[in-house]
């Protein structure tokens, strides 16, 4: 892999005096690393620094959770004095390498050395739930390592992946699909028979834990409990219980919260243990903003960018040497997720596109991965106008013909792709679509639920959900139709109108669990209402798998369909 230094476009270098996304006097830096084969951030102190921290991110699902609270982190880390490097596993995340036996190493360790080369003299190494086990293994790696934090640490790699198995088991359900041949399935990634017993093999060494500076922080009550390895040299630790994780790791990425009281303990003791002396100013690196690689023999390029008036982040996937007016399709993740786990699958789709002379454009909204400054409270954003707007402003700054451009996006990403701005794209993938409201809702605090209609006074959940489907089955189809576009109720049609009448072609995938809902929300009605609209309606139904894409079936379906959908409305001969 090579890259290049290419200059980038306006939008696409981060604030190099302050922070854009919190306002605070460090500088945050978007770039790659190691040749181009890992994404990271590097969190620069404004002032000396003699110590860098690397801070390990877990694997599959937990790091879709952990990912605001691993940058609330880095941020205070700066704040103190610590510069601080965060990225994605090779093989994992927006990091273009494919997984290889060093996947759990090699990021650290290209970490590490960016660190080292803007001038921190040591290195400290931290890791959060499965992510502890790869600090550990890099701080083994490490001649010097200056410090080491597992923070609220799984037991082992062998009782983890056991765990992440029956997660998946019990979130996929009856409806799971045969994995791939020679891989294993877990919450939130897809990982070879050899990684799989890699992770495994992943323990804690009391050798290493002893020999420097050691926090182990777990979590307050029964629950918080040393790893087995690590017990019999308990008093040798620094061990410290730390509160919010029950709301961190263990809960949906849309009821996650930054457990803010943990990540102070966590940054307080690496300034107290490792911090200060009289360090030199840390460097920040010029940005590396685009990379080269090939996917499947094409050779494609991904620039970082920056864009709109909230400094949305973006990956932009383009043919090597591809020119700025060639067709974009515009990438909206599920929920509030990053790229990791099962979201990985926009990925794979942009370096397919790409081979097909075909760009796209991985976006973050506000409040999901790189996107708006972290808060330790920061509100859920789902379903919200500010998603919408988001999706407006993505698209207003691309300022293409409305036939260069699609929108691809699963669950509330296809709810911003039909409702913020349908007319002004050719095509909409709606993938696993379980939500039909036409009124965004008011955003919500950390663990409030998500009302179906925005609105004061509403009976309970229960009741509520009671008297509507009363109302569906009594009340005329032209009424409950008047409803639903108010938002009072929701139907299948208005936001799949919407988008048609304006000429966007839409096509619609669904899980079971899906489907469900969709005829629930009068679906099939609408299919049939809909057939002499401009754009062109299609609906399928994936017989198997679940609403989250977990199951490989249907997520292979995503992306086959998803591409279908763009080459048939930029017309490529395939």
């Amino acid at each position: 892999m090579t890259t290049s230094e290419a200059a980038p476009r306006p939008a696409d270098r981060a604030d190099a005096a302050r922070d854009p996304r919190s306002g605070r006097p460090v500088t945050v830096v978007d770039t790659w690393l190691g040749g181009g084969e890992v994404l990271a951030t590097l969190h620069v102190p404004d002032g000396a620094a003699t110590t860098g921290v690397v801070i390990c991110p877990p694997i599959g699902y937990e790091y879709t959770v952990a990912y605001r609270t691993l940058r609330h982190l880095a941020d205070r880390l700066a704040e103190q004095g610590l510069a601080a490097a965060r990225y994605d596993h090779p093989g994992f995340g927006d990091s273009t390498h494919d997984v290889t036996a060093e996947s759990l190493s090699r990021g650290a360790a290209v970490a590490a050395e960016a660190l080292r080369d803007a001038g921190c003299a040591s290195i400290a190494y931290v890791g959060l739930g499965s992510g502890a086990l790869v600090a550990s293994l890099a701080a083994a790696s490490d001649p010097a390592p200056a410090a080491l934090v597992l923070w609220d640490p799984a037991a082992s790699g062998r009782q983890w992946l056991r765990r992440q198995r029956s997660i998946y088991q019990i979130e996929v359900g009856p409806l799971a699909e045969p994995a791939p041949e020679d891989t294993v399935e877990i919450a939130g990634a897809e990982l070879p028979d050899w990684l799989a017993e890699q992770i495994a093999a992943l323990d804690y060494d009391p050798l290493v834990a002893t020999s420097l500076p050691t926090l182990v922080a777990v979590r307050s009550g029964a629950a918080g409990t040393l790893p087995k390895t690590l017990r019999p040299v308990a008093d040798r630790l620094d061990v410290v219980e730390v509160p919010g994780h029950e709301n961190a790791l263990d809960v949906s990425s849309i009821e996650s919260t930054i457990p803010a009281a943990s990540v102070d303990v966590v940054s307080a003791w690496l300034a107290e243990r490792v911090g200060g002396g009289a360090g030199a100013r840390v460097a920040a690196p010029a940005p590396v903003v685009t990379a080269r690689a090939a996917f499947d023999g094409a050779e494609y390029e991904e620039s970082l960018r920056r864009l709109g008036p909230h400094s949305l982040f973006a990956v932009e996937t383009r043919p090597a040497g591809g020119a700025d007016d060639l067709p974009i399709v515009v990438l909206h993740n599920g929920s509030a997720e990053h790229r990791i786990g099962t979201t990985r699958y926009q990925v794979e789709l942009a370096r397919r596109f790409a081979a097909f002379g075909i760009r796209s454009l991985r976006v973050d909204r506000r409040g999901t991965g790189e996107s708006a400054p972290v808060v330790a409270d920061e509100p859920n954003l789902l379903f919200t106008q500010e998603w919408l707007d988001d999706g407006a402003d993505v698209l207003d700054a691309l300022d293409l013909p409305r036939e260069k451009v699609g929108v691809v996006g699963m669950c509330v990403g296809s709810w911003v792709g039909l409702v913020a701005a349908p007319s002004r794209v050719a095509f909409v993938a709606a993938l696993a679509v379980n939500d039909h409201r036409v009124v965004p809702q008011a955003p919500q605090a950390p663990h409030e639920g998500v009302d179906p209609v925005e609105g004061a006074q509403e009976p309970t959940p229960a009741l509520r959900d009671r008297l509507v489907a009363v109302a569906k089955r009594r009340l005329p189809y032209p009424l409950l139709l008047a409803l639903a576009s108010r938002g009072v109720v929701q139907f299948a049609e208005p936001n799949l109108r919407r988008a048609l009448a304006a000429g966007t072609d839409v096509v619609v995938l669904l899980s079971p669990s899906d489907a469900e809902i969709f005829r629930a929300h009068r679906g099939p009605h609408a299919v049939s209402r809909l057939q002499r609209t401009p754009g062109r309606l299609t609906v399928l139904e994936h017989p198997a798998g679940d609403h989250a894409l977990y199951s490989p079936g249907i997520r292979r379906r995503a992306v086959d369909e998803a591409f279908a959908a763009a080459v048939r409305a930029f017309r490529i001969a395939r």
